[in-house]
């Protein structure tokens, strides 16, 4: 006989189950239309259902079965695009990743930072504790033998001597869990070459700047950033005459763009198309940043308006630094210092897309020099079309294109079944008028509907350090008791390697390296005795021998 505190129990155990063990609710977005992100047609009257965080039907109504007790989203007048994907940014301040999510912007490519940081915000992001996108990182770049290891600016570099050097730290940056590999202009070619092998060898994707991009792309580098790499490439091949005197470069001679002869853009468009090289023109951060091409002068005054509607969010103004808020609000409308280098550079997307050629939609974003976070993905898909690139195309530039270039294709960039959930639903019709993605009603991050809203506290309690000094950011557990035994405790931040030593009061500990962002460490009795606040500090032996910040841990009395 079933007794029934036996099923009882069984219906609390389930209860109590996690909450992945248990079934979850099926969600469907019904109504509107689907710009799935792979160039197809829109789809009208659109049905998208979701099992968890993975997309499982997609069609029109009366094609698709609703799952019983479905959740269902209206999405009726609406488009519903592929969760917007930033394929270039650079993470350096505490306020860029809620701002891309609250702009629709669900995946984000860092591509140059400081290793064990951006380990450590991916890893936040990650389990929520941190308000933004998904973040895949190339980690530190790729450097030749004519740099110098830098870790102490914006831009960090690993000098590498030899073939051999590059392809161990590609097997060092996989190990570390780098998501991508990043090269700088100095590599050498057999570098270059030996980068891509390794990291074709180990699954990850080769991204970054290179001196001639036809040269580059003969050795299976895919991936264009800038458009300086195109024109080093076509002046190469023109007559000395015609090519700008050596050592002349930006701004005194203009950009190199500005001098190449558009009589070898085809062939070149051709040679870069049939090898499948992704191309990231970075045009905003170009425009703005770098006042290299003067944005127009519509254009320039539509960003300052943005930035201004940005900032009427109390809670935004009290994130972000004034210096930077004059920034947003700043014009840079004026005459382009060169306009031909821009004009050539707009001709070449307009013939890379028509050719077939793929074009990424990455900013170059670092949310301190003058472009929105978020925002900026937006303006520059209207850069984009401004080139003559077609709205299907650009959109699949922000989506399925950029998840491909950092390697995220399989999983990300499109609406299709088996992908991740992610969703970024606009009011108005893109394919008309590019400027609607600005108009965001709901984003979808791995299945589940986010909130958009800014919160102060959802932001990283580590900022992003310049230098080579460690830093942490909390000791567990961080009270103490006085006359205890041995207590071990838990260190998290970044920079730590095997040698750091932990210090309690001045007394190094024995200490135990687990990660690049978390130690443990023994207080023996002794030094609990006393009841008091004490400072805990780390030490990476040869680093200059200056200390980390500290944090207090507390002895509170028996």
């Amino acid at each position: 006989m079933k007794r029934p505190w036996v099923s009882w129990i069984w219906s609390l155990g389930f209860l109590l189950l996690p909450i992945g063990l248990q079934a979850q609710q099926s969600l469907v977005l019904e109504g509107g239309t689907l710009i799935d992100g792979t160039g197809k047609a829109p789809v009208n009257n659109a049905l998208v259902v979701i099992e968890g965080n993975r997309i499982t039907a997609v069609g029109s109504q009366g094609q698709v079965t609703v799952p019983q007790n479905a959740k269902i989203i209206k999405t009726d007048g609406q488009t519903i695009l592929p969760g917007l994907i930033d394929g270039h940014i650079h993470l350096f301040s505490t306020y860029q990743p809620e701002m891309f999510l609250h702009y629709g912007v669900t995946a984000i490519g860092d591509l140059n930072n400081d290793t064990s940081w951006v380990l450590l915000q991916r890893q936040d992001l990650s389990s929520g504790k941190i308000k933004g996108p998904r973040l895949f990182s190339s980690c530190i770049a790729f450097g030749g033998p004519s740099s110098v290891t830098n870790t102490q600016s914006r831009v960090v570099i690993q000098a590498l001597r030899n073939p051999e050097q590059a392809r161990a730290f590609v097997r060092e940056l996989k190990a570390a869990g780098c998501d991508v590999i990043k090269t700088d202009y100095s590599l050498t070619y057999d570098e270059i070459a030996a980068t891509i092998d390794e990291a074709t060898k180990l699954g990850l994707t080769v991204v970054g700047h290179t001196q001639n991009i036809r040269l580059a792309s003969a050795l299976g580098h895919k991936y264009m950033e800038h458009t300086n790499t195109l024109a080093w490439a076509i002046i190469a091949e023109m007559p000395p005459d015609k090519q700008p005197k050596d050592g002349c470069s930006w701004p005194d001679c203009g950009s190199p763009e500005q001098f190449i002869d558009m009589s070898l853009m085809p062939a070149m468009v051709k040679l870069l198309v049939d090898r499948g090289v992704y191309v990231n023109p970075t045009l905003v951060s170009h425009g703005i940043n770098e006042g290299r091409w003067r944005n127009p002068p519509e254009r320039a005054k539509e960003w300052v308006q943005e930035g201004e509607e940005a900032l009427k969010d109390p809670v935004l103004r009290s994130i972000v630094p004034v210096k930077i808020q004059e920034m947003w609000t700043k014009s840079t409308e004026g005459p382009s210092p060169d306009a031909e280098g821009y004009q050539k550079v707009q001709e070449f997307l307009r013939q890379y897309a028509a050719a077939g050629g793929k074009i990424v939609a990455g900013t170059d974003e670092t949310g301190d020099e003058g472009t929105i976070p978020g925002i900026s993905l937006h303006n520059e898909m209207q850069l984009l079309t401004d080139a003559g690139v077609p709205p299907m195309k650009a959109i699949q530039a922000a989506t399925l294109w950029s998840a491909e270039s950092i390697g995220q294709g399989k999983n990300l960039g499109s609406v299709e079944p088996g992908k991740l959930a992610d969703f970024t639903i606009i009011e108005g019709n893109p394919l008309a008028d590019i400027a609607v993605t600005k108009n965001v009603k709901m984003v979808i991050k791995d299945g589940q509907v986010m909130d958009t809203s800014y919160d102060p506290h959802a932001i990283t309690a580590v900022p992003r350090p310049f230098g080579t000094l460690p830093l942490i950011s909390a000791v567990t557990p961080p009270v103490a008791t006085q006359g205890a035994g041995d207590l071990t405790i838990q260190v998290d931040g970044v920079r730590f390697n095997p040698k750091t030593v932990v210090r309690f009061d001045n007394t190094d500990l024995k200490t135990q390296f687990v990660s690049p962002t978390k130690l443990t460490a023994v207080i023996s009795s002794n030094l609990l005795e006393n009841a008091g606040s004490y400072s805990v500090y780390v030490l990476n032996p040869g680093a200059s021998g200056s200390p980390s910040n500290a944090i207090y841990l507390l002895i509170d009395s028996n």
